[in-house]
């Protein structure tokens, strides 16, 4: 017998986690009808009444309502339910099985925009302004015997931006009801928990100085009260290469702040190990012998000097082409971007340090140049290792071959020999080749695919 069709909609509220307003699912329902005009018994979603079809399923279809939808007359986008033979989809629905096909976002932690990720930097630049500032007090000027100093200022001010920042990024996406941990930016939860480790290590810095004094030279990098400030500010500042590690697929503007944000972060690196910074001194491959006021002369160094310089290279290669690695890992990217990562920290200590060899400011240019010159020749991407591995292992070795020839031409000869200068050298290559090879190995382990470049 035919049968006509009655249709009833019923409109569901489904909640979705996030900070958004939840949309509505609009569920219409087409009831079978008897030719006699006598209604079959069907099932009534709102109550949740367990009545269902004697003789015929309802066919149901679903239509996703945001909360402006209605107001603003677009047509709403259309969610089928189970599919049957021939594209009828039918099947009795609750508000539970509403729930179930509702389609929530991606991750709870909403990413942030270009303009957001840029503020986080402006502040972090501050943060870390003050923070060179105050190594330049630490390394220049004598008889520090307060807490309250300008450099102080500028630094626990840069701080105080970083942290209301983060504070009203995750205050903008909190929704009522949901757990503040899940309104934090995605990547920026270690940034959250830099804020609270900087902020006890600030408290534990003014408890030390007014217990131990002001610490100068080498023993104010000793410091476990610095040493948690500048865990901190390296947590708060990597926030922006972290949130785009988690949307990989940015173009260049939008991958920007990523790139600027692994820099600074290996500046802050770079800062609490600056007694192994090559670029704070000259003197580090050198050794020199006079008395009497007479003219120091260069000579042979000793075992343990060489051991010193060695490790001192190790550390500044780590600190300068590790967030190189970890960038290219992801992107590809320009010539321009590696070797703007290798001069700019190394000009910074050389500022720090009151330019005390500033000869080596255009030595560190030369090195820049080269690698960069070395990534635009090899162009490698994520997905071409032995482009990658190519291009991250000779970084090293042409951006210190010139503070060796530098150094030479400044004093007129080397402490080390060829077989140590160039050992080192090869060395501080082999280093970055050991790093890239064991991150790519640990990539293909977990089964992670190669991602495309940034255009």
């Amino acid at each position: 017998m035919p049968a006509v069709c009655r249709r009833v909609a019923v409109e569901i509220p489904v909640e979705f986690p996030g900070a958004f307003r939840a949309p509505r699912l609009c569920c219409v329902q087409s009831q079978g009808m008897s030719q006699g005009g006598k209604s079959q018994k069907r099932n009534t979603h709102a109550t949740g009444d367990s009545r269902v079809l004697e003789q015929q399923k309802p066919r149901v279809t679903c239509e996703e309502r945001p909360p402006q939808a209605a107001a603003r007359g677009r047509r709403p986008r259309r969610l089928p339910l189970a599919a049957e033979g021939g594209g009828t989809y039918c099947g009795a629905m609750d508000a539970t099985a509403a729930h179930a096909f509702a389609i929530p976002p991606v991750s709870v932690h909403r990413p942030t925009t270009a303009v957001e990720d840029i503020v986080t930097l402006a502040a972090g630049v501050w943060l870390l302004t003050g923070t060179y500032v105050d190594g330049w007090a630490h390394n220049n000027l004598r008889d520090l015997e307060t807490f309250f100093t300008p450099w102080h200022a500028i630094l626990y001010s840069g701080f105080a931006a970083c942290a209301v920042w983060i504070a009203a990024l995750t205050w903008r996406r909190h929704a009522p009801g949901a757990r503040w941990t899940e309104a934090i930016p995605a990547g920026y939860g270690a940034a959250a928990a830099g804020v609270l480790l900087f902020l006890v290590s600030g408290a534990a810095d003014f408890a030390w100085h007014s217990v131990f004094g002001i610490e100068q030279g080498l023993k104010a990098l000793f410091s476990p009260s610095h040493l948690g400030l500048a865990t901190g500010g390296f947590l708060i500042l990597s926030a922006p290469f972290s949130s785009a590690w988690h949307s990989p697929q940015r173009s260049w503007p939008r991958l920007m702040p990523a790139i600027v944000s692994a820099m600074l972060s290996g500046m802050v690196a770079a800062f609490i190990l600056q007694e192994f910074a090559v670029f704070a001194r000259h003197g580090l491959i050198q050794t020199y012998s006079g008395a009497g006021g007479a003219q120091p002369a260069v000579t042979i160094p000793t075992s343990s000097s060489i051991m010193v310089s060695l490790a001192s290279f190790f550390v500044s290669t780590a600190v300068l082409f590790v967030p190189v690695l970890l960038l290219s890992l992801r992107w590809r990217l320009h010539g321009a971007v590696p070797a703007a990562m290798a001069l700019l920290p190394s000009v910074s200590l050389q500022i720090m340090v009151a330019l005390r060899d500033a000869w080596l400011v255009p030595v560190a240019l030369v090195g820049a140049v080269l690698v960069g010159v070395v990534w635009a020749v090899a162009r490698p991407t994520p997905d071409r290792h032995a482009r990658l591995m190519t291009a991250i292992g000779l970084s090293p070795v042409v951006f210190w071959a010139p503070y060796f020839a530098g150094v030479a031409l400044h004093d007129g000869a080397l402490s080390f020999s060829p077989e140590i200068w160039g050992g080192t050298l090869a060395w501080t290559g082999l280093e970055m080749l050991a790093l890239a090879a064991l991150t790519l190995q640990l990539r293909a382990t977990a089964g992670t695919s190669a991602v495309s470049p940034a255009r």
